[in-house]
């Protein structure tokens, strides 16, 4: 186990393919970086007249570095420890967004089909997706006539990405599954009324897994959806692929297992109180985060 400062409130985690433990500090405005030794170095986000930086979501940089969403900040963080960042300033002309080469508040970050960093934002009311790299900076990839917002993004198996979406403004079902290929056309996939769709991952079987209330669903590429109910489990947090090639999910003290067959096994893990984020490593074990004791748990589920 690893303990984070008090009231770090970690939000996401990455595991390098070095071994690293990248953390996202939510209320300590700051990213933790832990060495396969156990040694953590925090690395708090830089900052001037803008917002103060809330670190949300994370991605894997192909440089061996991260990329970070963190309030109306969008940046890159080395593994030596140097950053290079972009945000809205205090001058935010016509709202967040508009003006040129700004991240306008991303909330949700993937790694593109095109090797650069997906996000979306807003402006103007509108939802807007972008890519960015450390040498171009952020650059438009389209506007939708539309406004919602995203609580995941991945690469999906067609080469498009994939995201979760809610409370899109003045539509008839709000929730929904959206795709956006390459050259920027975005399509919705409506989901059930009562839906709140939040993490999102690509399975070993080519459909779309995400968390939902209750739940864990599966969205094949043609639209098929099903459902897999959570036994006393209100909203599942964090989904992804283990070494087993099985869906693995936290819901509140508990880690589970989903199976592409629908097969579901859960287990308490001890002493957690409210785990979020997971990664899994190669041995079969994962890290979770402890949202409420600000702690990192390194569990293996019994076989």
């Amino acid at each position: 186990m690893i303990r984070l400062p008090p009231k770090a409130r970690p939000e996401d985690m990455l595991l390098a393919r070095d071994g690293t433990l990248w953390v996202a500090e939510a209320s300590l405005a700051a990213i933790a970086q832990i060495a396969p030794s156990g040694k953590v170095t925090q690395h708090p986000l830089p900052r001037d007249e803008g917002f103060a930086p809330i670190p949300s979501d994370l991605a894997q940089s192909p440089d061996g570095g991260i990329w970070y969403a963190a309030g109306d900040q969008l940046g890159h963080l080395s593994r030596s420890g140097k950053f290079t960042w972009w945000n809205d300033g205090s001058s935010q002309g016509n709202g967040p967004g508009e003006g040129d080469g700004v991240p306008g508040w991303p909330d949700a970050l993937a790694l593109g089909p095109d090797g650069t960093i997906w996000y979306e934002h807003s402006a103007a009311g509108r939802k807007v997706f972008s890519r960015v790299d450390t040498k171009q900076g952020p650059t438009r990839i389209t506007q939708l006539d539309t406004q919602f917002d995203v609580g995941a993004m991945t690469l999906g198996p067609d080469g498009a990405v994939w995201f979760t979406q809610r409370d899109e403004y003045d539509a008839k079902q709000r929730e929904g599954i959206g795709r956006l290929t390459p050259d920027g056309k975005y399509r919705k996939w409506p989901l059930p009324a009562g839906s709140t769709p939040g993490a999102l991952v690509t399975g070993p079987d080519r459909a779309l897994w995400f968390t939902n209330l209750g739940s864990i669903n599966r969205l094949d590429t043609d639209g098929s959806l099903a459902r897999y109910p959570i036994r006393n489990a209100t909203y599942p947090s964090d989904i992804a692929v283990g070494s087993d090639k099985s869906l693995w999910f936290t819901t509140d003290h508990r880690l589970g297992r989903l199976t592409t067959k629908g097969r579901m096994t859960l287990w308490p893990v001890p002493d957690a109180e409210e785990l979020g984020a997971l990664v899994p490593a190669e041995d079969g074990s994962f890290w979770l985060a402890d949202r409420k004791t600000d702690t990192l748990r390194r569990f293996t589920p019994p076989q």
